[in-house]
């Protein structure tokens, strides 16, 4: 059935709804239905042609004479334009009170810096670059895993190594993301992206619906199961509790279960798209993929499917969207509380959101790329406060999930609509590295629980404009000779000199000089300012009077950004009464202290 729009109306309770009213203003015939009812049983109660006549606009009345909390409307496509509605009813029970438009309840902790950071990546980047980043968010192919393109589901047997292999030397496999794990004690998820193999041979793609067969009702759980089983499997294999390997479908021997890496799948990536056509993936489709991956749609799927059902301590995070799209969040917590008999929010693993500071105009993420013609600076972007508004928001919709800017960067090309703005006297690459700075400060002192820096490694040698090719704190696409840029030296310096404090204050974000305090996690009494001037103009202030707490020890340090240096340039000044004198820079600048 081509279900078409569809605006659902929550009344917030039950009404006894007499007559609704649409108002026609379309210029081409087309069909509208009305339903009351629930998201699992609706009703139809009338039915209209739009008259397509600009002489025939107007309202159309319609008797409903039904009991409900829901109201839907639904529209064959673009062409039925509804602009107004009105519905005349009842109430039965007491209205409740509207919510407050902030949000004043309990916040997450917040995270150190090293934990708050991460970088996305895929196979390929070094294990030593990896070493400043607590998180790591890895692009992967979901036909990577599931490849097998002549067995009928259930009888489909995967390949959970992924693009690994056997070690005979070792007697283990090397997988990239456990190797990363392992290497760094960090936290990895998988960002699974696009279909089986089997549907890329038949020309489906990343944009496409993971169906178990072509054709299939795209808004239904049931239409996952193979999906559902492949999350089963990955969870069963690194997730953090051993099944009997028997029961893992695996194509390669020997099998394995309870590797304990990873415990968070994000199925999918950016599948609000709006830029894709007919591929967008509405709520309800992305909804009904999440139930059967999470736990099998409440277990109505079968016995192995989905990741909790494998491992209890396995989440869900949302496919990150390409914009702040805090509108999406609300309709998918709706559906996900009204479409599912525990009312459960799925998505767990965290709440993601991407977003790019450029200097285009628009609401929508294509529309602002498609006028940009470079980056902006996190101040020019207003970064902080964008994204405080929507953690804001994120929390008033699920107070206990955290809130992840899943991506975020800038590219070295000066071509790219996401080039980074150049600071007067450095390259490119300094000039990347000290906007990235400016944006972690940013984004942790706006409340969100992650940051995940957008890209490991150069995706291009040479100067194309590419979007996103450019963004890598590391060169070269040859992974036997990856160097890093300055940018990863400065981010490397500040998680060894920051990486255990927590954002405390925000002194000033006005003037010349922009001011942050940060403590330690463990230790209060330890503070660590950050500072320079929010420009890239060639602004200096040559005696700023940096005025800190009372100091419990009159030894201060300053750390300024140094090239090829993972710690900076350490300096040991004396602090007096009033705090400490220093040059301010646009390059940020760490003032370690000991206030009592």
């Amino acid at each position: 059935m081509k279900k078409g729009n569809r605006i659902v109306v929550d009344l917030q309770t039950a009404y006894k709804i007499n007559e609704v009213y649409l108002y026609d203003r379309s210029r081409q015939s087309d069909s509208v239905w009305i339903y009351t009812g629930t998201m699992t049983n609706w009703k139809l109660k009338g039915a209209m042609m739009t008259k397509g006549d600009i002489t025939q606009w107007g309202w159309k009345k319609f008797t409903i004479d039904d009991s409900s909390r829901y109201i839907m409307f639904r529209f064959n496509s673009w062409e039925a334009d509804i602009t107004e509605a009105a519905m005349y009813g009842c109430v039965y029970g007491k209205v409740p009170t509207p919510p407050n438009s902030t949000y004043s309840g309990t916040r997450l902790p917040a995270k150190s810096l090293k934990e708050f950071l991460g970088i996305n990546m895929y196979n390929g980047s070094q294990m030593q670059w990896m070493k400043p980043f607590y998180n790591t968010r890895m692009y992967t192919s979901v036909s990577h895993y599931d490849t097998d393109t002549t067995s009928t589901f259930p009888d489909v047997l995967y390949r959970p190594v992924g693009t690994g292999w056997y070690n005979n030397g070792t007697n283990d496999y090397y997988i990239v993301h456990d190797s990363i794990v392992r290497f760094n004690q960090n936290k990895i998820w998988l960002s699974l992206l696009g279909v089986p193999l089997w549907m890329e041979k038949k020309g489906y793609g990343n944009h496409d619906r993971p169906v178990t067969k072509i054709g299939m009702d795209t808004e239904d759980p049931s239409s996952y199961k193979r999906h559902a089983n492949l999350l089963w499997n990955l969870a069963a294999a690194f997730g953090s509790t051993a099944v009997d390997t028997n029961e893992i479908q695996s194509s390669i021997t020997p099998r394995f279960s309870g590797r304990n890496t990873i415990q968070i799948f994000e199925n999918g990536n950016e599948a609000d798209a709006n830029w894709v056509g007919n591929k967008y993936c509405n709520p309800m489709e992305y909804f009904a993929l999440s139930s059967a991956d999470y736990d099998g749609d409440e277990n109505k799927l079968g016995k192995k499917m989905g990741i909790v059902n494998a491992d209890p301590n396995s989440q869900l995070m949302m496919a990150g969207f390409t914009s702040l799209d805090t509108n999406r969040v609300r309709i998918l917590d709706f559906i996900s509380r009204t479409s599912r008999t525990d009312h459960k929010f799925i998505w767990q693993g965290g709440i993601q959101y991407h977003h790019y500071s450029t200097n285009g105009k628009g609401r929508l993420a294509g529309e602002v790329f498609s006028t940009a013609s470079g980056g902006a600076s996190p101040e020019e972007d207003s970064l902080r406060k964008r994204l405080a508004k929507v953690r804001d928001y994120t929390y008033r919709i699920q107070p206990g999930v955290e809130c992840i800017l899943g991506e975020w960067g800038y590219d070295k090309n000066r071509s790219s609509k996401v080039s980074t703005p150049l600071v007067p006297g450095y390259n490119e690459q300094q000039s990347q590295g000290i906007m990235l700075l400016r944006g972690i400060n940013a984004v942790a002192f706006s409340g969100f629980d992650k940051l995940i820096i957008y890209w490991m490694r150069d995706d291009e040698n040479g100067g194309q404009p590419n979007l996103f090719l450019s963004a890598g704190l590391v060169g070269s696409i040859n992974s036997s000779d990856q160097r890093p840029y300055e940018s990863w030296y400065y981010i490397a310096t500040l998680v060894n000199q920051l990486g255990d404090f927590i954002p405390e204050k925000i002194i000033s974000e006005s003037g010349n000089v922009w001011v942050y305090k940060y403590r330690h996690k463990n230790d209060p009494s330890q503070k660590a300012y950050f500072l320079y001037c929010p420009t890239h103009n060639g602004t200096t202030v040559g005696e700023y009077l940096l005025k800190t707490g009372k100091l419990a020890d009159p030894a201060v340090t300053e750390i300024s950004l140094l090239d090829n240096s993972s710690t900076g340039n350490v300096v040991q000044r004396s602090g007096n009464g009033n705090g400490i004198t220093i040059k301010v820079t646009e390059a940020p600048k760490f003032i370690m202290v000991k206030e009592r």
